[in-house]
């Protein structure tokens, strides 16, 4: 796939740090906390220059969305809310699969296509697309003023935003309390080590049920996975320059963790390495087929929905179990982009501002379990009644939190992906899979740092 060619300076990527860090609740960003350009007097885009609202009446103006798959809240009201309180109208508003959107969003940004005007983003593709100039960088008068710092991350680049954030998310684990009494392991107590979660998902495999399951079908699954793994072993993805290092001792360490735990331990679910998605994901731990999970927070509505086995009486809920550390994780924080062809960014700028404000967010939160954005909402009384996980992520903050989205993330999901299923396939030891990796990855590293 041809794509634009990047001049960023590794001086100014280095000044960016990682697109996600630790997930710090309190961390809310200021006004002034992002780069502007100048808009130009109708508030657009113009010689690269941030996009700044504008009061005229956009009454009837049609704007174009296309979504993942993950929050249904709009597609079941919310939409019809907007258009109420703003007078825009949405033209069209699509859900595809996250695992097919990259490559839709590349094609269409190359072609300049200006059917689309509002895109689903995360930090990856925030570093990827923003840096090509195909996404509308937004001024700080656009940025609401509470917003939770990580989730800005994920529509952000070298201290540029280009969105704004539908939803936080980090993983934690769930465990079904059913599972590990009928085990003989005390229900309300999660796993703290590694060397624990080993023992009590062996002791929860029996009768063909799983005692720990995944999802790293794809290739952004299976760098998530590694990626977590790595962090848990202590390690960092990247030095302090951004040179990669998959084949650090860490990385090593946490991939042979889970070549053990499905072959050596055989307490890992085979299905694993099929499943594409955490939407699939939540389904089999919520259905009593695996005893536990690292999954996002929308696994707590999945398991105490109508119809669930599962129940808020028998799933448990805690901090993944460390290797080398206490614990860490992975944020998936997701948001809203502006198509930079886009002909109504004014109409666009709305739907953004809708998305992470009050009334869209306490549906995200109460009907779909995810993490709010902003820190009103976080501190609604609603908001821990409606998600009691969230104790759990206020703990998630003390540890490691990385996702390092970054211009070449979808490579690296490529490349990185290849190696992860050669060693959990046994075709490769962990270290000479990370190796071949690690040597792939540097020229395209460099290639973009120039």
């Amino acid at each position: 796939m041809s794509r634009t060619t990047l001049s960023t300076t590794r001086r100014s990527l280095l000044g960016a740090g990682a697109a996600a860090g630790a997930l710090g609740l309190a961390a809310c960003v200021p006004p002034d906390s992002t780069t502007s350009g100048g808009g130009g007097s109708d508030g657009e885009a113009q010689g690269g220059s941030a996009l700044v609202p504008e009061d005229a009446s956009l009454e009837g103006t049609e704007i174009s969305i296309l979504d993942d798959n993950t929050n249904l809240v709009f597609k079941e009201g919310l939409i019809e809310t907007f258009q109420q309180e703003t007078g825009i109208i949405v033209k069209n508003y699509e859900m595809a699969n996250f695992n097919d959107l990259h490559d839709r969003f590349a094609t269409a940004f190359a072609a300049q296509d200006a059917s689309i005007d509002v895109v689903m983003t995360w930090a990856g593709w925030s570093a990827e697309f923003g840096q090509a100039g195909w996404l509308q960088e937004l001024s700080p008068e656009a940025i609401p003023d509470d917003l939770i710092r990580p989730a800005l991350d994920a529509v952000s680049w070298d201290s540029t935003v280009y969105g704004l954030p539908k939803f936080a998310s980090v993983q934690t684990m769930f465990w079904n309390k059913e599972h590990y009494a009928a085990a003989g392991l005390d229900p309300d107590t999660a796993p703290e080590t590694w060397d624990e979660f080993v023992e009590a998902a062996k002791a929860t495999t029996i009768d063909g049920r799983y005692g720990y399951c995944c999802d790293m079908g794809n290739p952004a699954g299976a760098y998530q996975n590694f990626l977590r793994s790595l962090l848990l072993a202590g390690g960092e993805l990247y030095t302090a320059d951004w040179t990669p290092q998959l084949d650090s001792e860490a990385g090593i360490e946490g991939l042979t963790k889970m070549v053990e735990l499905l072959h050596l331990h055989k307490a890992m679910d085979p299905a694993s390495l099929q499943i594409t998605n955490a939407s699939d994901l939540i389904e089999v731990f919520s259905q009593g087929r695996t005893s536990s999970v690292f999954n996002w927070p929308f696994q707590w509505a999945s398991a105490t929905a109508e119809g669930a086995v599962t129940s808020a009486e028998t799933t448990g809920n805690g901090l993944i179990p460390g290797i080398a550390v206490r614990s860490a994780s992975i944020d998936g924080s997701e948001g809203y982009a502006i198509s930079t062809f886009s002909a109504n960014k004014q109409a666009a700028l709305k739907w953004l501002q809708f998305a992470s404000g009050a009334t869209a967010q306490k549906q995200i939160v109460e009907k779909e379990g995810w993490f709010p954005v902003s820190q009103a909402t976080l501190e609604d009384p609603a908001t821990l009644e409606a998600l009691p996980v969230v104790a759990t992520y206020e703990q998630a903050t003390e540890h490691p939190v990385q996702r390092y989205g970054t211009p070449w993330s979808n490579e690296l999901d490529q490349l990185l992906s290849v190696q992860v299923f050669r060693a959990m396939n046994q075709e490769a030891e962990p270290a000479e899979a990370l190796k071949t990796a690690q040597q792939e990855l540097l020229p395209i590293v460099e290639k973009y740092m120039g």
